[in-house]
C-alpha cells in the first residue's frame, strides 16, 4: 500500500494522519494515526521536505524523504592538502600562487569528538572554483604536471558549510514485533566471493535489505571478506577489529537489539598443554584490513580504517565456510578433523579445506608452533568467541543463533550523540586529511539504529551526486538517526557500497558509475 503525505513546512504537532491508498484502485483503505514527525536536521531549517511511505509487509515500511534544493553557487574545487601547521599551509599556498594556481587557505576546526581540544584541526589549501567536473579533472592534471600532489577533488555542496542540499534519504523501519525477520547474510554464503545486494536479497527470499559491513580490498587476498567482526547464526566468520562497533541481532526475542563494541578471542591448545593465539579467521595470514589486531601487528594494533596492517608471524584458521583455495606460500598448514585430530600436516600453506575439517595456516613463529605441536594424530583444540565489553560471550547474552554485523563508528548511545571516531580508527594521526575527508565531509552513508521500543531502522543517504543528493557527515548522520527516532545507532559501510533494495529493485542511487557494488555481507528482511 502507498501512504500519501502532503508537503509541510513546519514541525508537525500532535498526531499525523496517514491515508493508505490501494495501489490497484486508488481507493482509500483506512486512516492510521502516527506519532509526530520531526523534520530532518540537514541544512537550513526552512528547506522544503517531502515524504512518501510504502508498507512493504506487516510491520515493515519504506519511507522516501526528499529535502532541500540545489544551489547554483556550488563549484568543483581541488584540495591540495590539509596540513597541521598554518605556516606549512601558507608556504604551500605561496608555491601554488607562484606557479599560477591562485589558492585559498582556511582553518579547519571540526575534530573527533573523542579528541577534544581548543586547537584547530588543521589548515586547508584549495585551488579552483569550477563549474564542471571535467574542468576540475584537467586542473588536477595541470597541478600534477607542475609538481604538486593534489589530495582530492570536491564538489562544494559536499562541504558541511553548504546549507541547501539536496538530500534523498531512504528509511526501512521494522517494528519491534517483526524484528526476528532481520538476518545477516554473507555474500554467496561462503568465502571468497561477492554478490550484489539485489542478488543476496533474491537468493535469501527476502523482501528488502541494505548493505552491511566494510569489506576487504583485492590487495588483502580474500575478496568478500568482512573487514571486522561477522557473526551469522551464531557462527563466527571473521574476527573483530578490536573496539569497533557492531549491530547485535539476538536470536532470543526477549533480548533487545543493541550496538556494542566487541572483541574476539581465538586460541589453539595442544594435547601437551601448549597454547597460542589464533590471529584471524578465513583471511590471508599477515594481512589485517583496518588493523585492530594483536600480537605485533605493524604499524599499529589500534583500529585504523582502510589501512592494511601486517604481521609475518600468524596462525589463521580456515573454517568450512572457506570453500576456495587457501592462501598459498611459505609456512605450515595443519588439517584438523571435527574432533581436533590432526589429519595432515602440509609443509607449505595451500590446498583446500576438506569436508568436516578446518585448516590452521601458520607463518613465522606461528608456523614453528604448528611444527612443534601439530603432529599427525595429535589433538589440537581451537576455541573462539566474540565478547562484549563485560567479557561475556555474545552467544550467551544474545542466543546461539545471534547475528552481528560490524561497522563504525557508533553514532548514538542512549539517545546521545556519541561518535568515537578516533577510538574506532577513523583518524590517522599522521594525516589530518583522512578524518576530515571521511568523517566531516558528506558522503553516501548506510546507517542502522534501534528505537526506544526496539524497532529497527535501516537508512541510506545518497551522496556524490551533485544536484540529486549531497550525502552526510558522521555528525549529520547521527542527527538524522535521532530525528528518525533512534536511541542507539551506528554507521555501516558507505560510499559506493550504500545500497537499499525493496522488493526486487534497488531503490536508492549507488554512487559508483559502474552501478551497485559486490558486497561482503548484508542485512536482509525476510
Amino acid at each position: 500500500m502507498k501512504i500519501r503525505r502532503r508537503r509541510w513546512s513546519a514541525l508537525t504537532a500532535g498526531l499525523v494522519m496517514l491515508t493508505l491508498v490501494s495501489p490497484a484502485t486508488g481507493t482509500q483503505a483506512r486512516a492510521v494515526a502516527q506519532p509526530p514527525v520531526q523534520r530532518l536536521p540537514l541544512g537550513d531549517a526552512g528547506l522544503p521536505e517531502t515524504r512518501s511511505t510504502t508498507q512493504v509487509a506487516p510491520g515493515v515500511t519504506w519511507t522516501r524523504i526528499k529535502r532541500g534544493r540545489t544551489d547554483a553557487r556550488n563549484r568543483w574545487t581541488i584540495e591540495v592538502a590539509l596540513l597541521r601547521e598554518e605556516a606549512s599551509a601558507r608556504a604551500l599556498a605561496e608555491r601554488l600562487a607562484a606557479a599560477g594556481f591562485p589558492p585559498t587557505v582556511s582553518r579547519v576546526d571540526e575534530r573527533p569528538q573523542d579528541l577534544p581540544s581548543s586547537s584547530p584541526w588543521g589548515w586547508r589549501v584549495r585551488v579552483g572554483a569550477l563549474a564542471d567536473q571535467a574542468a576540475a579533472a584537467q586542473l588536477v592534471r595541470d597541478l600534477r604536471a607542475a609538481g604538486f600532489r593534489p589530495a582530492r577533488t570536491y564538489f562544494t555542496g559536499e562541504d558541511i558549510t553548504a546549507r541547501t542540499g539536496p538530500w534523498v534519504v531512504d528509511v526501512l523501519r521494522v517494528s519491534a514485533g517483526q524484528r526476528q525477520r532481520i538476518e545477516a547474510r554473507q555474500s554467496l554464503d561462503r568465502l571468497p566471493g561477492g554478490e550484489t545486494l539485489a542478488d543476496m536479497v533474491r537468493r535469501a527470499g527476502g523482501i528488502a535489505g541494505v548493505n552491511g559491513s566494510y569489506g576487504s580490498d583485492e590487495e588483502d587476498g580474500t575478496f568478500g571478506d568482512v573487514a571486522g567482526l561477522s557473526v551469522v547464526d551464531g557462527q563466527l566468520l571473521s574476527e573483530a577489529v578490536r573496539g569497533r562497533s557492531a549491530l547485535i541481532l539476538p536470536s532470543e526475542a526477549r533480548v533487545r537489539p543493541s550496538v556494542q563494541q566487541l572483541t574476539t578471542t581465538l586460541r589453539v591448545r595442544s594435547a601437551d598443554g601448549a597454547q597460542r593465539e589464533v590471529d584471524g579467521l578465513n583471511r590471508a595470514p599477515g594481512k589485517i584490513r583496518s588493523c585492530g589486531g594483536s600480537g605485533g601487528d605493524r604499524p599499529t594494533e589500534r583500529p585504523r580504517h582502510d589501512s592494511l596492517c601486517t604481521d609475518d608471524s600468524e596462525i589463521v584458521q580456515y573454517t568450512g565456510f572457506f570453500t576456495g583455495q587457501i592462501h598459498a606460500g611459505d609456512g605450515v598448514a595443519a588439517v584438523l578433523g571435527r574432533d581436533g585430530t590432526v589429519l595432515e600436516v602440509r609443509d607449505r600453506r595451500g590446498g583446500t579445506v576438506p569436508a568436516d575439517a578446518t585448516v590452521l595456516a601458520g607463518t613465522g613463529d606461528g608456523a614453528q608452533w604448528l611444527r612443534d605441536h601439530a603432529r599427525q594424530g595429535t589433538v589440537l583444540t581451537v576455541s573462539s568467541a566474540a565478547l562484549n565489553q563485560q567479557r561475556r560471550p555474545l552467544t550467551a547474552v544474545a542466543g546461539r543463533g545471534v547475528d552481528a554485523v560490524s561497522g563504525g563508528p557508533q553514532l548514538l548511545r542512549d539517545g546521545r550523540v556519541v561518535v568515537p571516531a578516533d577510538a574506532e580508527g577513523f583518524n590517522h594521526p599522521e594525516d589530518p586529511g583522512f578524518y576530515d575527508y571521511f568523517a566531516t565531509h558528506r558522503h553516501p552513508r548506510t546507517l542502522a539504529g534501534i528505537t526506544a521500543d526496539g524497532s529497527l531502522l535501516f537508512v541510506t543517504i545518497d551522496g556524490r551526486r551533485p544536484g540529486y543528493s549531497s550525502g552526510a557527515s558522521f555528525k549529520e548522520s547521527a542527527a538524522v538517526m535521532s530525528a528518525l527516532g533512534a536511541v542507539d545507532a551506528l554507521n555501516l559501510d558507505g560510499g559506493g557500497s550504500t545500497t537499499m533494495v525493496v522488493g526486487d529493485r534497488v531503490v536508492n542511487r549507488p554512487s559508483d558509475s559502474t552501478g551497485p557494488r559486490l558486497m561482503a555481507n548484508a542485512l536482509i528482511v525476510r
